[in-house]
This record gives structure tokens, C-alpha cells and sequence, in this order.
């Protein structure tokens, strides 16, 4: 895990691997660790943590090419101003810093709208806002409160890039999406961001799918009544692609990797 933000020597790696990678070059590994004074092992470790921060790809065990990433690219661009969660979020399937930054955000605010409509009384309301069209008639009270518990989890899980751990917090996730689209768009306007920059971290905002390994849950928004769901179960192709049970009833069933603990086993 990132345990520290970026340094100079940072900076003087990435622009070296842009440099070795425009010109189909090796990384220049021997001259960077004797031009900062660092050991080899000292500077491997710093392009490790790089890695880690989906800023670059080293190669060096294999003798690669390095490949410096669009996030890395990006921090060049605002001289590592970038703050360390940002670092750590999500670094292995989001590569653009504005994605990350827009996730970050729509997770905060989901969250917090979401607590405070259940301590006025209106959790139910939200909940219908955050499940599929056709299973909104079936959203009740212990079913929202579920819903919010869904909803910290799951961004618990993705700060630690882990992916969902049930149906309900890939639905979440799905709205987590939206409301991060929502929120690029005025994001894109306050920092004059590019219609080319805007579309790069639209389309990174689907790496979530990367991590959760498909994109199934999205058949629950087509769905046109709770009941479709168990038609699609009992499909025979979905069953051998090992399309997970979408009944309502089963959104909080933890996944095969997930601990059946708290709101999720029930």
C-alpha cells in the first residue's frame, strides 16, 4: 500500500520513463539511482510504489519497457500536487487522477446524503433512488437500512481495492458511477478540463467493472419487474457464465470471497 506522497525523485522517474518510452528505450535505471544518490534497491522500491499508484509500469524484473500511465502523466501535469488518497484509490483499474477524484467525491456524498434522509425518516425515499426501476415497489425500511450499510461497504471495499462483496453494493456501485458522472460534469467546468480529458475519465469510471471482473448487475436496470430476475436465473447459458443469484432476496448474500458478517448472510 502507498505510504507516503511523492518526491522529487518521483518526478525526475516518471519523466525519465516518458522520455525511455517515447523513444522505445529501457528505463535508464543506472543513471537515475546515481543521480539521486540512491541505492538500486532503493530506487527499485520507489518505482514499485509507483506502480502501486498506477502512475507507471517498471518492467524491470522482466527487462521492459517502461510505460508511463495517463495518471502519471497527469501528476507530471500538476507537479505532483496530489494528494496521497488520491494516490490510493483505486490505482489498478482507474487510470486517470480525475476519475479517481470524482469517485472519491460521489462516495462521500452518497453516503452522507444517505445517513442524513434515514435520520430524518426518509431513508426509504433514497433507497427507492438507488435500486433498479423494477424492484422499487419491494424497497422498505430494513431494506434501505441494508442499502446504506451496502453503501459504506462497498466504498471501504474500493478504498482498499477490494470489489463488492454482494449484489447490493454492485447496484451501489452502479449509482456510485452516476452520481461521479454527475459530479465530472461541474468538475470539468470549475477546472476547464478538455472534452478529450472528460471522456478519459468517463470511460476510467467503468474500471470498477475491471475490478468486480464483470458488469452483470447492469441486467437489473433492464429488468421491467422484480420477478425477471429469477426468470434470468433459472437460464441455463447465465448459470454456466456464473451469473450470481439477482433476486431480491439474494442482494445480500456475500460473493464466495467475502466474509458473511453484519448485513451481508443474513
Amino acid at each position: 500500500m502507498v505510504d507516503h506522497e511523492p518526491d522529487e525523485v518521483t518526478i525526475h522517474v516518471l519523466q525519465a520513463a516518458g522520455v525511455a518510452q517515447a523513444a522505445n528505450e529501457l528505463l535508464p535505471f543506472e543513471e537515475l539511482a546515481k543521480a539521486h544518490d540512491v541505492s538500486p534497491s532503493g530506487l527499485a522500491l520507489e518505482i514499485e510504489k509507483l506502480e502501486e499508484m498506477g502512475l507507471m509500469l517498471g518492467g524491470l524484473e522482466e527487462g521492459n519497457n517502461p510505460i508511463l500511465l495517463n495518471a502519471g502523466r497527469q501528476y507530471l501535469d500538476r507537479r505532483g500536487d496530489v494528494s496521497a488518497e488520491l494516490l490510493r484509490f483505486l490505482p489498478s483499474v482507474v487510470d486517470d487522477l480525475t476519475a479517481r477524484e470524482v469517485l472519491i467525491h460521489a462516495g462521500t456524498v452518497l453516503v452522507d446524503t444517505f445517513r442524513a434522509e434515514l435520520l430524518d425518516g426518509s431513508g426509504v425515499d433514497r433507497a427507492t433512488e438507488l435500486v433498479p426501476p423494477a424492484f422499487v415497489p419491494a424497497v422498505d425500511e430494513p431494506l434501505a437500512l441494508n442499502l446504506f450499510a451496502a453503501a459504506v461497504a462497498l466504498m471501504v471495499r474500493l478504498s482498499e481495492g477490494r470489489p463488492a462483496g454482494c449484489v447490493a453494493e454492485e447496484i451501489v456501485a452502479v449509482r456510485l458511477i452516476e452520481e461521479a458522472e454527475a459530479y465530472l460534469d461541474m468538475h470539468a467546468e470549475k477546472h476547464n478540463l478538455s472534452m478529450s480529458e472528460v471522456e478519459s475519465a468517463t470511460t476510467e469510471l467503468k474500471g470498477i467493472f475491471e475490478l468486480f471482473e464483470d458488469d452483470d448487475v447492469l441486467d437489473l436496470f433492464e429488468m421491467s419487474e422484480p420477478s425477471d430476475a429469477a426468470v434470468a436465473g433459472g437460464d441455463p447459458l447465465k448459470r454456466e457464465m456464473g451469473v450470481v443469484d439477482q433476486r431480491i432476496e439474494a442482494w445480500f448474500e456475500p460473493f464466495g470471497w467475502a466474509t458473511p458478517t453484519g448485513y451481508i448472510g443474513k
